[in-house]
């Protein structure tokens, strides 16, 4: 009887390190995949400090829906330009005082919502109706998205 406990609780033991090793090895696997998607889509933003592609204020220009719209022209893709780098700092700004401790982050969270509430509205004012429906129907294209980051 105890030597049938013995080998049981062996062969527990060795089962349990074999799927460690295995699982430990697939996971640096995939991390080591991941760091390499990352280093190429750096390589690709010549010489951008971004360590992955984001959404936000801080996606690149390229990937931003505004530029999949119809129509749009030199003109509104300026002023859209001019609106998201005043927003991107208007947020780095709440963000400092969020760090600083200067304000809280109930604060923060009202203060940034109405930050891009307003932003919206200036978007809004910068494109035409049939623009601003057709990013409406893009963002929510990509809310959809399966295989979004």
């Amino acid at each position: 009887m105890k030597k049938s406990k013995l080998i049981q609780s062996l062969f527990a033991t060795i089962l349990f390190l074999f799927s460690v090793i295995v699982f430990g090895q697939a996971e640096a696997k995939n991390g080591k995949h991941v760091t390499e998607i990352q280093m190429e889509w750096v390589q690709e933003q010549d010489g951008s400090s971004q360590r992955a592609p984001q959404r936000g204020i801080f996606q690149p220009r390229e990937s931003r829906l505004v530029l999949q719209l119809d129509d749009l022209t030199e003109a509104q893709l300026e002023k859209v330009d001019a609106l998201h780098d005043k927003h991107r700092g208007q947020v780095l700004e709440l963000r400092a005082k969020l760090r600083d401790g200067d304000i809280s982050r109930e604060d923060f969270l009202v203060l940034r919502r109405a930050n891009y509430d307003q932003h919206q509205e200036e978007l809004k004012s910068v494109l035409t109706k049939a623009q601003w429906e057709q990013l409406r129907k893009l963002r929510a294209e990509r809310r959809r998205s399966p295989d979004e980051e």
